[in-house]
């Protein structure tokens, strides 16, 4: 199933203008994170809205999280994982970031892994000093 926030990052990777804005709002780290240095969620990840006309001509606003547009940037839509939706089973696939850090835009940060493998690595997160 595709989600209107899928749609919105399907539609986004098209446009030069959502991907210069999505460029001039990250940040490279010493340690290879590229940060987004916008607005985050509640759990530190790293969002974005895309607008997108719908049938009726109104345009809705989409909340995606920026990793997964980076993610389909660079790989396209169809290497998306499908992570998103109701169905929370530990089968589903989603992108994991192996820095640990969810404002992380690197895709040489984030690997296709199950859910129930990502909140393992999470629990085993080391400590920041």
């Amino acid at each position: 199933m595709i989600t209107g926030k899928d749609k919105s990052i399907r539609y986004g990777i098209t446009r030069d203008k959502i991907i210069r804005t999505f460029n001039k709002n990250t940040e490279i780290l010493s340690n290879g994170c590229i940060v987004w240095t916008k607005v985050v969620n509640n759990n530190g990840y790293g969002l974005m809205c895309i607008a997108i006309k719908n049938e009726a001509g109104n345009y809705n606003r989409n909340p995606v999280f920026v990793h997964r547009f980076a993610w389909a940037l660079k790989y396209g839509m169809d290497a998306l994982p499908n992570g998103n939706g109701p169905e929370r089973k530990g089968d589903r696939m989603v992108l994991n970031h192996t820095c640990y850090n969810p404002k992380c835009v690197n895709t040489g940060h984030l690997e296709v892994i199950t859910q129930l493998s990502n909140v393992s690595k999470n629990k085993r997160k080391p400590k920041n000093d």
